[in-house]
């Protein structure tokens, strides 16, 4: 399923997005979970709550907060979400560059237009989510995104997977779970911790701040190339 959001004070717009979205949805065989939103700040709120999508619409100009503002809070929240605003937008682009929007639409909005965008959007949401981590739970086989995984946590003979929505234990080695993983984006910063860069809300020579709030201190013999990975995941990220 793709979480997709549509967030402009007009409520003739959402439902116009809406039936673009379902028809684009119908006739490629998708399965899309749409959230209308009619404010900045009942957008923030559901994300504060725990909503994720993969693909936001965001109106620029809105009463209250604005598109432009809500873009850059929503980048302090998750930075993996794309971001298409739906504007005419000359006048803001040089506002809009710490956003870094995935696409822009233009008002009123053409279907052509708009399939183009989601055929674009696609294929980048399809690539991201081709990684997955697969473990023994219980009974189950249980299948996570690599990117949902804040870290994981060797404890005993188990691993601990810890995630935004509730943590995993299994019999296994960190080791062994560390090779299954992408080494750009996962990192051994101890012998008991192994941390998803892309969710470090804070990174000190001694300890990462992960994004709900962890604190995981780094040993010293990793410190020097834990501080090296996460620069070179920077400016992998800033490049890519």
């Amino acid at each position: 399923m793709i979480g997709i959001g549509v967030c402009d004070d007009s409520i003739t717009f959402t439902e116009e997005m809406h039936r673009l979205l379902c028809a684009y949805e119908k006739e490629h065989g998708l399965d899309f979970e749409i959230r209308l939103y009619n404010s900045a700040e009942e957008l923030l709120r559901a994300m504060e709550e725990k909503e994720s999508f993969e693909l936001l619409f965001l109106d620029i100009e809105m009463g209250g907060m604005d598109g432009i503002t809500l873009g850059k809070k929503l980048r302090e929240m998750v930075n993996r979400v794309l971001i298409v605003y739906v504007s005419g937008y000359d006048q803001y682009l040089r506002q809009l560059f710490e956003v870094e929007p995935f696409r822009f639409c233009s008002k009123p909005v053409k279907k052509e237009e708009l399939y183009d965008i989601l055929e674009r959007a696609m294929e980048r949401i399809r690539s991201s989510i081709r990684e997955t981590f697969r473990f023994q739970y219980g009974k189950n086989v249980v299948n996570l995104l690599c990117r949902d995984i804040l870290y994981l946590e060797s404890s005993g003979r188990k691993v601990v997977v810890h995630t935004a929505n509730g943590s995993y234990e299994y019999y296994d080695k960190l080791d062994h779970a560390q090779a299954l993983l992408p080494s750009r984006s996962f990192a051994r910063i101890h012998k008991a911790y192994l941390i998803n860069m892309e969710h470090v809300e804070a990174f000190q020579y001694e300890k990462v701040a992960m994004r709900d709030g962890t604190i995981l201190n780094i040993s010293e013999k990793n410190r020097a190339n834990v501080r090296s990975l996460f620069w070179d995941y920077l400016k992998e990220k800033e490049h890519g």
